[in-house]
């Protein structure tokens, strides 16, 4: 199984909020069974935690580099969210 990894600043608000919407949209494209979520600190985490990453633009140069990684221009958009991840899945 596959992890994916949302990171924000504290790894509490937005990082949590962005794992929900991620959950969402794996069921919609029935990927849940394929796919582990999780979510932390840009602080805590480390290139070795998941194989997918999640962040915010604003953050981006602040997490160690890794292989996949999706930046977000906004973390509330699911619509970008949906667009980003399923290319970055297909």
């Amino acid at each position: 199984m596959k992890r994916i990894m949302t990171v924000c600043g504290t790894g509490l608000g937005s990082s949590f909020l962005v794992e929900m919407n991620i959950q969402k949209i794996l069921r919609e494209l029935g990927k849940e069974q394929e796919f582990e979520t999780c979510h932390s600190s840009v602080y805590e985490m480390s290139a070795m935690d998941a194989d997918y990453f999640i962040v915010a633009n604003d953050l981006k140069d602040s997490i160690p580099p890794v292989e996949h990684l999706i930046v977000l221009e906004s973390l509330i958009d699911e619509d970008e969210l949906r667009e980003k991840l399923t290319t970055f899945l297909s």
